[in-house]
């Protein structure tokens, strides 16, 4: 018996859009601060790349704004008892841009492509779980045994195991065309001339690119859910500054906002800010290899001493907010139970009193060793530099000595990522480092914690710089990946951040709000989790 996911109706609900349209026709620029890398949507996509092919490409399912999942060309799924089964019913009548017909044979090849011996665009993973993907991938087999193709609009797909990202690893991968991408060498896909000059099935049509200028997109007529409301999207790029003053001064419609230039936006009667919960956040990271922060006294005494809402009232001018755990607060994986931690710099003096840490010419020692660290952290993000120096005179307040050291991002995964002599990933040791400011966000699934908090997941294996492992929390993220219902996920994902609140492998900062501002004669703009133009479908302007 064959488990219903979802039924044809829910597939039919954007048939509606087109029918949404107060007004049609026009133009929408939007302002980006960096020209695309490409257009092929399976090589290393960057934020700047995905803004333009989101429009131009469509996936068999898309994640919705509170994390589930929705049709997009497969109208239906479903999953075998065994849970190791996927069934996708495409659309019937799906086309590409160039009035091709869209079929299963699509989707096969586009699954078929990442697993390719000479693909080396950075998605394998994502497939890396169908069954046949490795052997095929290592040329022992001549296809894959794990995608079959039952007709037209119907594609099957075989994981090796129940595997709950399965869905969230298919939303992100935009289906290519066999007819025109099949005729490229995989190998040769990230310097072929279709990175330029996409075709896909997206609600806009590519339709040119002007080098350091705009990248400019008409409305598809043949979009399944119905003709988009505006004719015309461009996308142009500049500079920050370039681009807000283009905004205000309404050259442009969107454009992000820096949080340092917000008050430029705020109060403006023909401009409106959009701030977003992101799914990201910063956390500073112990290397608990050190003796002294592999205390938990230790590392719970520089969780009290830092004043993470002064960093989020200064730093982000209150545009997001302190975190309690190591999950973003607007994922349903969240514990919203979570005790907080609490800024309190007497009951962080008191912790290492207890653990014996007595304070001595303003820096505490226990044994001969001092509490001194050195606090590595990467160059580009304005706002996390800006927080090394405030958390270093918070910690030196109880007595813990920090050294700041920033460094290009490259240099500090060398310090995280080690290797030999030889070049070759090693383990990483004591010395490697101390303590590190980074970002971290759930993309998809929170799946991504699995390698950087079990033990197979120490470096060179995976991304568990940090050291740590716990029987508990090593149950609870393995049962998170093989239990594929949402709700019964929930639990393990849930124990996992109030466990991380306890042991703070790594302590919360702050989750930022991402920051858009749009005309008022731009309607229907609405940004979310999932970026700038999740909805540019229903977009429509002012005559």
């Amino acid at each position: 018996m064959v488990r219903k996911l979802w039924i044809v109706l829910l597939a039919l609900i954007p048939l509606a859009w087109a029918q949404q349209c107060p007004a049609t026709g026009g133009t929408a620029t939007l302002a980006q601060w960096s020209e695309p890398g490409n257009l092929n949507p399976l090589i290393f996509p960057t934020t700047y790349d995905t803004n333009v092919q989101e429009l131009v490409f469509s996936s068999l399912i898309r994640t919705t704004s509170d994390l589930a999942f929705e049709p997009d060309l497969a109208e239906s799924w479903t999953f075998s008892d065994d849970q190791t089964k996927i069934t996708f019913t495409l659309r019937p009548g799906l086309t590409w841009h160039d009035g091709a017909p869209l079929t299963a044979e699509d989707a096969a090849f586009t699954l078929r492509s990442l697993m390719e011996p000479t693909y080396d665009g950075g998605s394998y993973a994502d497939v890396s779980i169908i069954e046949g993907a490795e052997a095929y991938r290592s040329g022992e087999a001549a296809d894959v045994s794990g995608i079959r193709v039952l007709d037209d609009v119907t594609l099957e797909l075989t994981m090796s195991e129940p595997f709950a990202p399965a869905l969230a690893n298919l939303a992100g991968i935009r289906i290519l065309p066999e007819h025109v991408y099949g005729k490229v060498d995989v190998a040769r896909w990230q310097q072929d001339a279709t990175n330029r000059n996409p075709l896909g099935s997206g609600p806009y049509r590519f339709v040119e690119w002007r080098p350091g200028e705009l990248i400019a997109l008409e409305a598809f007529d043949g979009y399944y859910a119905g003709r988009p409301c505006l004719d015309r999207i461009l996308i142009r790029f500049g500079d920050q500054d370039t681009m807000l003053a283009a905004l205000l001064s309404g050259e442009v419609d969107v454009a992000q906002v820096p949080i340092n230039s917000v008050k430029s936006v705020e109060g403006r009667a023909d401009v409106v800010l959009d701030a977003v919960d992101s799914l990201s956040f910063q956390y500073l990271g112990f290397n608990l290899r050190n003796a002294a922060l592999a205390e938990l006294p230790v590392r719970q005494a520089i969780a009290a001493a830092i004043n993470r809402q002064a960093l989020v009232d200064g730093l982000l001018r209150g545009y997001g907010r302190a975190l309690d755990t190591i999950l973003p607060t607007n994922h349903w994986s969240y514990p919203q139970d979570v005790a907080p931690i609490v800024y309190d710099v007497e009951r962080a003096a008191e912790l290492l009193e207890e653990a014996g840490w007595r304070l001595q010419d303003g820096v505490r020692t226990k044994d001969g060793r001092k509490l001194s660290f050195t606090l590595y952290f990467p160059t580009g993000n304005q706002i996390r530099e800006r927080s090394a120096p405030i958390i270093q005179a918070n910690l030196k307040q109880v007595g813990i000595e920090l050294e700041l050291q920033a460094m290009d991002f490259a240099t500090l995964v060398t310090h995280l990522l080690p290797k030999d002599a030889q070049g070759v990933p090693r383990a990483v040791e004591a010395g490697d480092f101390d303590m590190f400011l980074l970002g971290f966000g759930v993309e998809r699934d929170p799946d991504e914690y699995f390698s950087y908090f079990v033990a197979e997941g120490f470096p060179p294996n995976g991304y568990n710089f940090t050291g740590y492992t716990d029987p508990e929390v090593e149950v609870l993220l393995r049962e998170g990946r093989t239990v594929l219902d949402v709700a019964a996920r929930e639990a393990p994902y849930q124990e996992f951040g109030r466990i991380a609140r306890d042991q703070l492998p790594w302590v919360p900062l702050y989750q930022p709000q991402d920051l858009f501002a749009h005309r008022t004669r731009l309607h229907g703009f609405s940004p979310d989790i999932r970026g700038v133009n999740p909805n540019a479908e229903r977009w429509w302007v002012e005559k």
